[in-house]
């Protein structure tokens, strides 16, 4: 047995530190790019970070991807082509869980060539289309979508944040880079296992045929919107609230008349013009209703220039908790929220006083440049703005152009960063992107966080911690061969990814998966590819990946669920990654 060498203050230091932030982000208390950059001060106060290293992130090649990545999502966001896609799916999967399978297909074919997180939104608005012509319900697709973006991302080296970090960090220590699709034969492999088992497992542990809607049923897929309301049209008082509700599927919490509150409020109320009415009402027939002229947002502003748009609460975001009359000014300038779709609480008003949370739908109001800036802030997604796809020219040809940058990659004719920075470029001479605003919009968050824990990831391998840990693995774990270590290093990192984000996961255990295969003779691209793809094997919980967090939203899940559906997926998933593993390497 080998004697582990001693541990120097550094190497203590280092991993407490890391050991720290991994409890700070499981807590989930604390944004995480601001963690992350609280680590990475402290860490160059006490010397584990050489300040010549600390804003070694900006320059990484990995960081540059995600930018470009997410740019280019902001251009294909106003495509049609995804809405069309959907459309083509719905005209040949009738069954539910055809749909659903098809849909979750077409999702990781998406995140395979971005993030995840942009993956999900541009799915959202086809899914709903989907749902409502299908007729199925929120919890059979939510959380198999948000499984399929987590799988799509283990296929290519931009997929996903932590496989673009690997390849850097592979560089660094071999010289040697990932090719574009070296990541696919494992994260295929596993893909086909996870897909195997959720169209088998997740009808037992989340889908019953009891959960589908009957014809003459009142139709539960989507959640209902709060809003305010403004009687537009003169019925004389013949109007009831009981034929109000029946319209528009949902309830009518309080009536103010005159600026008094109607009280108390009966079925036989009548409804006269002007009054402001706060309702719960059914998505699509509150949009029939308000189609009519009879009604109209009380809220809504009129303006050549003012369009509208929808945007999902993210986990983060600082309006959590807020409502719309304690929002920044300066920020909700010129933006209007028009409604707040999520699940129906007893609210009465006023509608300005309705709390904000994870997973809320917000129907915006604004002038473009405002909107943008108001969802940038907040820390939202926006998943949906047919105006702008109708009128946008951005189409087929940004696709095409896109495509074109992700094949050069695939083929080695250009690096991946150079590849997707002429697709940045030509969107830009196009006129498709303003960079300037582009860059204002970008998820910042995502690109700080990634920034921050690449010093920290490079000081666990600097100080000799890493080959410490791998050293103390080697001695006291049955890691000898190729298959221990692989299946070791994947189940370590799909145990800590439920509970940490994925880069953090890879930036702590990349050093190690290094040390070990220099120590046994391994191959470092086969050990590193293992705690890289198990980083995205993240089913477990709902907190562990923004995906999870809003699917756990969205679906109104329980976190049981999650425990339930994820345990078959992550053990397939694992098992089949692992042997591809293998084989591959």
């Amino acid at each position: 047995m080998r004697d582990w060498p001693g541990v120097t203050p550094h190497q203590m230091l280092i991993i407490v530190l890391l050991l720290g932030l991994v409890l700070m982000f499981a807590m989930d208390r604390f944004r995480a790019e601001s963690v992350a950059i609280g680590g990475l001060a402290l860490a160059t106060i006490l010397g584990l970070v050489p300040l010549g290293q600390v804003f070694s992130g900006l320059t990484s090649p990995a960081a540059i991807t995600v930018i470009e990545v997410l740019l280019i999502v902001q251009v294909l966001r106003r495509a049609r082509l995804f809405g069309q896609m959907g459309g083509w799916l719905q005209a040949r999967l009738h069954h539910p869980r055809r749909a659903v399978l098809g849909l979750c297909v077409l999702a990781a074919l998406l995140s395979s060539v971005m993030n995840n997180v942009a993956a999900f939104s541009l799915m959202l608005p086809v899914c709903v289309s989907v749902m409502a012509r299908n007729r199925i319900p929120a919890r059979w697709m939510f959380l198999p979508l948000s499984y399929a973006t987590l799988l799509g991302g283990a296929w290519t080296s931009i997929g996903t944040p932590p496989n673009l970090v690997a390849g850097a960090l592979l560089t660094q220590a071999t010289g040697r880079t990932y090719a574009f699709l070296d990541f696919a034969p494992v994260g295929l492999a596993a893909s086909a296992a996870a897909l195997a088992v959720m169209v088998f497992w997740l009808p037992r542990s989340l889908m019953t045929e009891d959960d589908l809607p009957q014809e003459d049923e009142e139709s539960t897929l989507f959640r209902h919107v709060m809003t305010e309301l403004l009687v537009w049209s003169d019925s004389s008082g013949q109007t009831t609230v009981a034929m109000i509700e029946e319209e528009m599927g949902g309830r009518i919490r309080n009536i103010v008349r005159d600026g008094r509150r109607v009280f108390p409020l009966k079925p036989e109320t009548p409804v006269m013009l002007q009054d402001r009415l706060l309702v719960e009402a059914h998505p699509a027939k509150l949009d029939a209703c308000l189609a009519t002229g009879s009604f109209t947002y009380a809220l809504a502003r009129r303006g050549h220039h003012r369009r509208r748009a929808a945007a999902v609460v993210m986990p983060h975001s600082v309006m959590l908790g807020s409502c719309m009359a304690t929002l920044d000014p300066e920020v909700a300038a010129g933006v209007t929220i028009l409604g707040v779709e999520g699940e129906p609480a007893r609210f009465e008003g006023p509608f300005e006083e309705l709390p904000l949370r994870v997973g809320n739908r917000l129907r915006l109001e604004g002038e473009s440049q405002a909107l943008r800036a108001f969802i940038a802030y907040f820390d939202l997604v926006e998943v949906a703005d047919e105006q702008e796809a109708a009128s946008s020219p951005v189409g087929v040809i940004s696709m095409i152009v896109f495509v074109f940058g992700v094949v050069a990659a695939a083929l080695g004719l250009v690096a991946a960063e150079l590849a997707l920075g002429g697709v940045v470029v030509v969107f830009c001479l196009a006129g498709w992107l303003d960079l300037r605003l582009g860059l204002r919009n970008l998820n910042w968050s995502i690109i700080i966080l990634l920034v921050a824990m690449l010093p920290l990831g490079s000081a666990l391998g600097t100080t000799g911690a890493a080959a410490g840990i791998a050293h103390a693995l080697v001695d006291w774990l049955p890691v000898q061969g190729g298959a221990a270590a692989v299946f070791l290093l994947l189940a370590l990192a799909m145990l800590i990814t439920p509970f940490v984000n994925n880069t953090t996961t890879l930036a702590i255990l990349a050093p190690i998966a290094l040390e070990v295969a220099r120590a046994e003779g391994l191959s470092p691209q086969m050990l590193l590819m293992a705690v890289t793809v198990g980083a995205s094997l993240d089913f477990l919980t709902p907190f562990g990946h923004h995906n999870n967090t809003l699917a756990y939203s969205l679906g109104s899940y329980r976190f049981r669920d999650f425990l339930r559906a994820g345990w078959p997926v992550s053990l397939a998933a694992g098992f089949a990654a692992g042997v591809a593993l293998l084989l591959y390497w």
